[in-house]
């Protein structure tokens, strides 16, 4: 059976975790406040054009 844990390495698996927990909320949080930089359909903004605009003709050409 496996010994029980020491209060340095409780400190370290709470103190790992909580770190990691914020890291990951700041950058969800910072993420979500950036608007997105994919453009295709679902995204918010999205304009699906029917017909080609000017800059996609001179890309064409």
């Amino acid at each position: 059976m496996a010994r029980p844990k020491s209060k340095i390495e409780w400190i370290v698996i709470v103190s790992l975790t909580l770190l990691f927990a914020l890291i990951w909320l700041f950058a969800h949080w910072n993420l979500s406040r950036k608007p997105p930089y994919h453009k295709g359909p679902g995204s918010p903004g999205y304009v699906d054009s029917e017909y080609p605009t000017e800059s996609n003709k001179t890309n064409e050409q």
